[in-house]
C-alpha cells in the first residue's frame, strides 16, 4: 500500500523560515526606526569624530537598536517562527540561560553587523570620495530633502548590515537554540 505524504506546517523549513522573515521584517522596521532616531540624536552632536569614535557610535546605536527589537523577536522566534524544536531544546529556550544563549549569539551578530556598518561609513565618507558622513549627516528633520543622499546611503549599509545579521540568527538560532528533532531511523518492521 502506497503511503501518503502529509504535510506538516510544523516541520517545514520553509514555512519556518517565512514565519522568520516576517518576525524579521518588523523587528527591522523597529530597528531602522530606532537607529535613525537614536543617529540624529548622537550625530548632531558628534562633529568631527575620529573613526574609532564613528564606529563605537554606530556600535551604540546598533545595540539601541536592539535591545529594543529583542524582546519581540525572542518572544515571537520562541512561540512562533521556531515550531519544530526538539522537546528539551524548546523548554531550554524558554529559560533564562536560553535567553542569555539568544542573547549572546545575537550580540555576535551585533558586532559583525557593526564591522560592516563601519565599512559603510568609511565607503560613504572617505573611500568613495563622496564624503557622506552617514552619522552627522542624518536627522530627522531632513530625512527626505537636503540630506537624501545621506539617507540613501544610511539604509543601504543598513540594509546590508541587516542581511548579514539576519543569515546569523537564523543560522545560529536554528543550530544552537532551536534544534530540529532528529529523524527517527525507520526500524526493518517499519519499513
Amino acid at each position: 500500500m502506497e503511503e501518503k505524504k502529509t504535510f506538516n506546517r510544523d516541520t517545514s523549513l520553509l514555512l519556518e523560515i517565512v514565519r522568520f522573515a516576517i518576525i524579521g521584517l518588523y523587528a527591522t522596521l523597529i530597528d531602522y526606526i530606532a537607529e535613525v532616531w537614536m543617529t540624529s540624536l548622537i550625530g548632531s552632536a558628534a562633529d568631527n569624530v575620529g573613526h574609532l569614535a564613528a564606529f563605537f557610535i554606530q556600535f551604540a546605536v546598533s545595540l539601541g537598536g536592539m535591545l529594543i527589537g529583542t524582546p519581540v523577536t525572542w518572544s515571537l522566534s520562541t512561540v512562533w517562527a521556531f515550531r519544530n524544536v526538539n522537546e528539551e531544546d524548546e523548554k531550554k529556550a524558554r529559560t533564562l540561560k536560553g535567553n542569555l544563549k539568544f542573547l549572546m549569539w545575537g550580540f555576535f551578530g551585533l558586532v559583525g553587523g557593526a564591522i560592516i556598518q563601519f565599512i559603510g561609513y568609511m565607503t560613504c565618507l572617505e573611500w568613495t570620495g563622496w564624503g557622506i558622513n552617514i552619522i552627522k549627516d542624518i536627522n530627522m528633520g531632513n530625512l527626505f530633502s537636503s540630506g537624501i543622499k545621506a539617507f540613501w546611503c544610511y539604509t543601504v549599509v543598513f540594509v546590508l548590515k541587516t542581511g548579514f545579521t539576519t543569515i546569523w540568527n537564523y543560522v545560529t538560532r536554528k543550530l544552537f537554540i532551536y534544534r530540529a528533532p532528529k529523524k527517527e531511523e525507520k526500524s526493518p518492521e517499519n519499513a
